[in-house]
């Protein structure tokens, strides 16, 4: 007789169900994160922007932009995107918004984390 079992350990996820700071400040980084890379997200009827805030779990960690054509828009398969309402709007638009806030965002999880 034999037995086999795969154990997977995480403790982010541990962490975020026993402390609630560490569940306010995941729920504060990930409205940062859809408020701050709006500016770049491509907008055209504004569907496309409208998704990431409707389809976003906040505090689960994920940003999920849901509208139909996300994905092809993210990778700018075909794409030339509109700069009249985002003039900053561009392909894989997580990574310039990531660029610039990344600072405020960690330091804003650690002020809520602390207690600050």
């Amino acid at each position: 007789m034999s037995f086999s079992f795969r154990f997977v350990f995480n403790p982010f996820g541990v962490i975020n169900r026993f402390d609630p700071k560490v569940k306010s400040a995941q729920k504060w980084l990930d409205n940062e994160v859809v408020k701050d890379t709006t500016p770049y997200v491509p907008m055209r009827t504004g569907q496309l922007y409208r998704s990431g805030i409707t389809g976003t779990n906040y505090g689960s960690g994920v940003v999920e932009y849901t509208a139909p054509y996300a994905h092809r828009c993210y990778y700018g398969f075909n794409m030339h995107f509109s700069k009249l309402a985002h003039p900053q709007a561009c392909a894989q638009w997580f990574e310039p918004s990531k660029a610039a806030n990344k600072k405020k965002w960690v330091a804003g999880v650690r002020k809520i984390v602390r207690g600050g």
